[in-house]
């Protein structure tokens, strides 16, 4: 960029009366001047114009003839003094080769007779634009880490690479400041983070049992979200096996707590014939459950039982699917998951009450949760474990719709999400080249179009068609 050059382009216009042109500065005239001020833009000319309820003046380019600009640059501008009075509206926007680059910037004041007024107007930063590519435009594309160093912010400083502590996004080379630091790609603002240590910089889950910013701590008893996060960037549900009832009497039947099953779901527990016991509090603290003993003359058999020597007779064990609360209360000597089965059904994701098969001990269906809580959820980023069945009798992995490793821009590249492979293993990272464009950090995908140059790569601009070249 050469030296700093100060202008002083006099445009003078005559008065509607007169003959319509631009001459010499006349002394005593009326007008503004405009500062310009366009720190990390590159410029070779400036397009202004002046305009009122009544005129419009320009646009105009100075200076005629291209040539690099550095900021600030002082231009006057002449109006009739018919205007005197009247509101300016001024405004300015960067040219390089032709094109208009960045934002338009304004800035109004009121017009004085025969004064020319001061007025200043900034024109956004152009980051990755027009300004990049006239001091490199015989350049190959450079490197993320160039884009990284190059980016200045509207004042004029470097732009903080991601990761840097920041107070707001135009700080950031990234345009995102989440959780205080400039953050490579959008986060939910739920359960994710970008300040996790070791991962500073990047979105990532919050580690599982903290707390969700917007995960509602619901009630138990619906078996939905406790108010913590699950690890993976989503809230976490009640877990397997949580009571989600307590448990009750029903006439002589006892009816065990239900639990929740991890997936949103209170799962009813089977009623236990009590007889020829009846079911009643005991215990200290007193809780429900089937008398074992009685007292003579007293209330704890079911008619026609009577207590004899402290005994209202043998409970009958119960056949295959019916309620249990230990092996005892069953024929086969095997209570499993709340009823007799005919196995001891004890592995991962197996179950023997499930509806319709009550006492057949049998697989659990295809990504519901495993009730005996073998199959622990190991995260998405492990592309291990989830927590649910194959419908086989075994642990389920991630799927390849999950992503194991979120997408991120870097400058021109956009880093994508990687994805399991649904053996366990989480997919190798690909990378995209967005070629004239940025990488959007807000929805980790290449900008298509644009309307300011910051969308555009390094040494390219966003032209009038809205398109990076």
């Amino acid at each position: 960029m050469s030296a700093r050059r100060h202008l002083l382009i006099s445009v003078v216009c005559a008065a509607a009366t007169a003959t319509s042109g631009c001459g010499t500065k006349a002394p005593d005239v009326t007008g503004v001047t405009v500062t310009v001020m366009f720190p990390g833009v590159v410029a070779d000319q400036l397009e202004l114009a002046v305009t009122t309820p009544t005129r419009t003046i320009g646009p105009t380019r100075e200076p005629a003839t291209a040539g690099a600009l550095t900021s600030p640059q002082s231009v006057s501008i002449f109006v009739p003094d018919a205007l005197a009075g009247e509101t300016a509206t001024c405004t300015a926007t960067a040219v390089y080769q032709g094109e208009t680059i960045g934002a338009t910037a304004s800035a109004s004041v009121t017009l004085v007779l025969h004064k020319l007024v001061p007025v200043t107007v900034t024109i956004p930063v152009n980051r990755h634009g027009g300004a990049d590519a006239g001091a490199d435009a015989g350049d190959a594309d450079v490197s993320d880490a160039d884009a990284d160093a190059d980016a200045a912010d509207a004042d004029g400083a470097i732009a903080k690479a991601i990761g840097t502590p920041c107070a707001s996004g135009d700080q950031c080379d990234s345009t995102l400041c989440l959780d205080g630091v400039c953050c490579a790609s959008a986060c939910d603002g739920n359960c994710q983070a970008c300040n996790l240590l070791g991962k500073v910089g990047t979105c990532a889950p919050r580690p599982a049992g903290a707390t969700g910013k917007l995960c509602a701590n619901q009630p138990a008893s619906g078996c939905g979200y406790d108010g913590t996060c699950d690890g993976n960037g989503a809230c976490h549900r009640y877990a397997a096996g949580v009571a989600c009832t307590t448990a009750s009497c029903q006439a002589n039947g006892y009816v065990p707590a239900s639990a929740c099953d991890g997936q949103g779901t209170c799962v009813a527990a089977s009623l236990v014939d009590c007889t020829p016991y009846v079911c009643a509090a005991s215990g200290t603290p007193a809780t429900p459950a089937c008398l074992t003993t009685c007292q003579t003359g007293g209330t704890e058999c079911v008619s026609p039982a009577v207590c004899v020597s402290g005994s209202c007779g043998a409970r009958p064990k119960g056949a295959n699917g019916a309620g249990c609360v230990a092996a005892g209360d069953c024929a086969s000597n095997h209570c499993a998951d709340g009823v007799c089965c005919g196995a001891a059904c004890t592995g991962a994701c197996t179950s023997c009450n499930q509806t319709g098969f009550e006492g057949m001990c049998l697989p659990v269906g295809t990504g519901k949760a495993d009730p005996h809580a073998i199959c622990k959820d190991a995260g998405a980023t492990t592309c291990g474990r989830n927590g649910l069945c194959d419908g086989a009798g075994a642990c389920a992995v991630y799927p390849t719709t999950t992503v194991c490793a979120a997408g991120s821009c870097k400058g021109s590249t956009l880093h994508n999400a990687r994805k399991c492979d649904g053996k366990g293993v989480c997919a190798p990272a690909t990378d995209t080249d967005c070629l004239t464009y940025r990488c959007d950090p807000s929805t980790t995908t290449c900008f298509t179009s644009c309307v300011l140059s910051v969308q555009c790569a390094q040494k390219s601009a966003c032209s009038r068609a809205g398109t990076c070249q």
